[in-house]
């Protein structure tokens, strides 16, 4: 697969934004999109710094330089040192991707096991077919369509999964496919079998690590962590619990948020932990 360096060129203009959370889905994005490639943050910026033709030291080449023989530019339009530093780090690639197929074989079987074939396994659940069907006249089909036809799409009125925000039109119709969650632990049950549903594509697709949801099913399931991570209030206990537990995740961690994890440790020894032990046997 190469480099898509357009899509992460969206992603790192997107992580600089001033609203918090969509600078954060946009690392998250990004760094999704480089490990499915076997890459870092490093290697995409050694990529962009050979695209934009500029030195390592951060000076500027000039302006339509004359062509080094000894340089090759691969289909992507990236620059390398040469043609034999370009084919090794494909043959790189290529040897990591092997390995992560290898890695993730006993849980791909296990995916094919429950499902009874891995043609089964891929097709749409009931929950996809749902909101497939919602927004099916808005689906533009992928060109050239992957395995299996017609599973993939290029784009959901105009929206794909290297943007944030689709359309309004989108939005209503995904949040109307069927009710949305009115808890917060509703809304984590639904995120959690979609995170499922993500990894079982995945290791089919032998490309762990990036989301292989299709685009109604992406939408959908970035509504639900919405309300599951900040939305939708605060009524219970459990409720409370459950979003002290995500903000001590380390994607999230700032300065401000240092002390998170001793406020939930708290938390469930002097609140969780007693309620726990206080209850009747056979609840």
């Amino acid at each position: 697969m190469s480099l898509d360096v357009a899509r992460l060129g969206k992603l790192l203009s997107l992580a600089g934004s001033e609203n918090e959370g969509e600078a954060t889905a946009a690392i998250r994005k990004l760094k999704a999109a480089l490990s499915s490639e076997g890459l870092s943050f490093t290697d995409l910026g050694q990529r962009l710094i050979g695209q934009a033709g500029q030195r390592a030291d951060g000076g500027q080449r000039p302006h339509a330089p004359a062509p080094e023989p000894h340089r090759f530019t691969d289909a992507d339009g990236v620059v390398w040192p040469s043609r034999e530093a370009y084919e090794r780090y494909q043959a790189a690639a290529a040897t990591r991707r092997e390995s992560d197929w290898r890695r993730t074989e006993a849980e791909r079987a296990a995916v094919i096991a429950r499902y009874g074939s891995r043609e089964a396994a891929l097709d749409r659940s009931a929950r996809e077919q749902i909101l497939h069907d919602a927004v099916a006249d808005l689906l533009v089909r992928a060109d050239p369509d992957v395995d299996p036809p017609g599973r993939w799409h290029a784009s959901l009125d105009g929206w794909d999964r290297s943007l944030l925000h689709p359309s309004a039109t989108v939005l209503a119709r995904i949040e109307q496919a069927y009710p949305l969650p009115q808890t917060v632990r509703l809304a984590k049950d639904e995120f959690d079998y979609w995170k499922q549903r993500s990894n079982e594509i995945e290791m089919l697709m032998g490309r762990p690590g990036d989301t292989q949801l299709d685009l109604p099913a992406i939408c959908r399931a970035r509504r639900v962590q919405a309300l599951y991570e900040r939305e939708l209030p605060i009524r219970s206990i459990d409720d409370l619990h459950l979003r002290l537990q995500v903000s001590v995740n380390p994607e999230w961690a700032d300065e401000t948020g240092e002390a998170l994890p001793l406020i939930l440790e708290a938390f469930e020894a002097l609140i969780i932990a007693p309620a726990t032990v206080a209850e009747p046997p056979g609840t």
